[in-house]
Formats: C-alpha cells, structure tokens, sequence
C-alpha cells in the first residue's frame, strides 16, 4: 500500500520508474553478452548499428560517429581503426571530397551485427513493451493533471 501523500497513479509512476531502471540495466548487460559472444565489443555493435541505421550506404563520416556515440576524437579514431583491422567496417573514399572517408559496414561486419540484433530480439522486445506501457502510463498521468 502506497503512504498516505502518494496517490495511486503516483506509486503505479513510482514503480514504472524503477521497472525501467531494472530493465534498462539488464538490457544493456544483455546486449554486452550478446555482442561479446558474437566477438564485437559493445561500442562495435553501437558502430555497426549507427552504419546500418543508414542503410549501409557509406555516408557516415568518423566526426558523425564521435558526435552520435559522444566519443573523443581519439576515442573514435581507435574505434574506427581496430573495427577496420577486425574487418568490420570499411573505409571509403569520397570523390567529391577527399577529405571525407565515408564508413560502411563490410559483408563480415554485417552478418556479425545481424547474428547480434537477432539474438537480442526478446529482450528488445520486453524493453519496447515496458517502454509502452509507461508512455501510456505517462499520457494518463499528464493529461489527469
């Protein structure tokens, strides 16, 4: 039973709240030990994913990457050196601009990152559906004040 200045709706919030938190957290030691078993490190997986929200067409460049992933240049120039030398990614040459090197998943990259995303497809799902649930929570909440 909720204390006497918390009302119903408020604890449901309250412990929305914490059932987040929880799966957040198991969402991310999950997807940690997906993508170690599918020999990448988690900021690989994030690398590969960011290619692949863009289809793979090798329009991303290393500074959309340290700006999307809040890496250092340094930190991202390591990460873009060791996924290239794993045969993850590939650097390409822009003609337009060669100053530019648009990165893109390789063949060997992809089917490492599609064996992951596949692997953590249930636990995506429950996150996605306790998101769901405390959005619906959160409209009623806002609209009932």
């Amino acid at each position: 039973m909720p204390p006497r200045n918390i009302t119903r709706k408020r604890q449901d919030e309250l412990d929305t709240v914490a059932e987040l938190r929880i799966a957040l957290r198991r969402f991310a030691a999950a997807t940690d030990e997906v993508t170690r078993a599918h020999n990448l490190t988690p900021r690989q997986y994030d690398l590969l994913a960011l290619l692949h929200r863009q289809g793979g067409r090798g329009e991303t460049t290393a500074t959309d990457i340290a700006e999307q992933l809040g890496l250092s240049r340094s930190a991202t120039t390591e990460l873009l050196t060791r996924a290239a030398h794993a045969g993850l990614i590939t650097r390409q040459t822009n003609p337009s601009d060669m100053r530019l090197k648009p990165l893109a998943p390789t063949a060997h990259g992809t089917a490492r990152f599609l064996a992951a995303v596949d692997d953590l497809r249930s636990d995506r799902n429950r996150l996605l559906n306790l998101l769901r649930a405390a959005a619906i929570l959160a409209t009623a909440l806002s609209s009932s004040v």
